[in-house]
């Protein structure tokens, strides 16, 4: 998939995405707005009740002659007593409690004309009760009009939302696993996009690295086939060499990839053994013999170890330790200079490899040993690798239970400790 159609894909999921996050956001708004109407109508109602419930309770013959005894006793009867407060407390509770909303409320019977509350359990909380957009005129119940029961309620925000809590806990989940997913899937693409692009930059690279010795060794069997090269048998065995050589070019690329294949399987078909490292070290050192002629590379050897015996797969040490020769080799273009060195430590042995080559940058650190990472090279576009030795010669230090770290800096060249334990179930 093209670079230009991904991103517009993107674009237009994010705006999507955005889109669903707003409208989502705009009915949670509009059911918490529906929530608090329904809170209103919910108090109202349960003091219109109340209301009605007094308004009964006056026109109570019972309660009528109470009044009547107390009109013979005062001269003027109050709105107290038309209204006993201990009632009108139990009447309050008692609606707002069917209602679901007796949890936190202040009330109180105050005058209009001068704010003056007369009874009700406000407990300083006047100036809201007077502001209280829940307020009914108690004028059927006592005359003059001027006596209003209002309510305040602290928490109303809290009540609402709890109410909702439910929906409001889903609503969010959704949208963090909508989100998630989304973001998830975006760099899904973008890792598969970099896969694809490593990938095809490996089969271009094993495409070239396989051309050239098959045509080598097409054009050395060519010359095999003259009559005046098959009657010198200097040249024959020039030519022959060459077929040899490149034979072996081919076998050890294959062979690389195939190991890989097999590490990753977790599969090694090769036995563990007591294996001297300094001789496999130096038996991969003869193998770079030629190279090290062509390229004039100054090899520096210090098998320091006093032991060097850990038990193995010798080959698959081989493969690390020339793979980390050979990048050694390849990423140092001028005055190759290459010290292997290694020592004891209590429970094992330490292998360093270092070059005085063009180095790598501390942001690539974390992604050399990655599987089809390449290192941008900058200037030296005649180097090709595959993007496998580092992460093979990674896999194979875990398999034997060790470590490997690496120090380089741009233009100064790399160090490569390895550490492997005496044995594979030590560390």
């Amino acid at each position: 998939m093209k670079k230009k159609v991904i991103i517009f894909i993107i674009m237009i999921s994010s705006v999507s995405l955005i889109g669903i996050v707003f409208t989502q956001l705009y009915w949670v708004r509009k059911s918490l707005d529906l929530k608090g109407e329904q809170f209103d109508n919910s108090v109202r109602i349960a003091m219109k009740s109340v209301i009605n419930q007094l308004l009964e309770i006056k026109n109570d013959p019972v309660f009528q002659k109470h009044l009547y005894d107390l009109s013979c006793r005062k001269i003027k009867l109050d709105i107290t007593d038309y209204i006993v407060p201990a009632t009108l407390d139990s009447l309050l509770f008692e609606e707002l409690n069917s209602m679901e909303l007796a949890e936190n409320y202040f009330y109180g019977i105050y005058r209009k004309n001068d704010n003056k509350f007369v009874t009700g359990r406000f407990e300083n909380k006047e100036e809201q009760l007077i502001t209280s957009p829940y307020q009914l005129s108690l004028s059927s119940v006592y005359r003059p009009g001027e006596y209003y029961l209002t309510l305040y309620f602290p928490t109303k925000a809290s009540i609402v939302l709890r109410q909702m809590e439910v929906w409001l806990m889903m609503s969010v989940l959704f949208l963090i696993v909508v989100i998630f997913s989304f973001v998830y899937v975006i760099l899904t693409i973008f890792r598969q996009k970099k896969l694809a692009e490593l990938k095809t930059d490996f089969i271009n690279n094993m495409t070239h690295e396989f051309k050239t010795p098959l045509a080598t060794t097409s054009l050395a069997a060519e010359m095999l086939l003259r009559p005046q090269v098959a009657e010198n048998s200097e040249k024959v065995k020039k030519y022959a060499r060459v077929i040899v050589d490149e034979n072996q070019r081919l076998k050890t690329r294959v062979e690389q990839v195939l190991e890989i294949s097999s590490l990753e399987n977790g599969k090694q078909d090769h036995q563990l053994k007591q294996t001297d490292l300094h001789e496999v070290i130096k038996t991969v050192i003869r193998r770079f013999e030629i190279q090290l002629k062509e390229k004039h590379v100054k090899l520096i050897l210090e098998p320091e170890a006093t032991n060097p015996v850990i038990v193995a797969n010798e080959e698959d040490i081989a493969n690390m330790i020339f793979n980390l020769i050979d990048n050694a080799i390849k990423y140092t273009p001028d005055n190759p200079e290459i010290l292997i060195r290694t020592w004891n430590s209590k429970n094992g042995i330490f292998l360093r490899i270092r070059d005085n080559g063009i180095g790598i940058k501390p942001e690539h650190h974390r992604n050399i040993f990655k599987n089809l990472f390449r290192v941008p090279t900058g200037d030296i576009h005649e180097v090709r690798g595959y993007g496998i030795g580092l992460y093979y010669v990674k896999k194979v230090v875990e398999q034997h239970h060790g470590t490997i770290e690496v120090e380089s800096e741009l233009g100064k060249g790399s160090v490569f400790d390895v550490y492997l334990p005496f044995g594979t179930n030590k560390k």
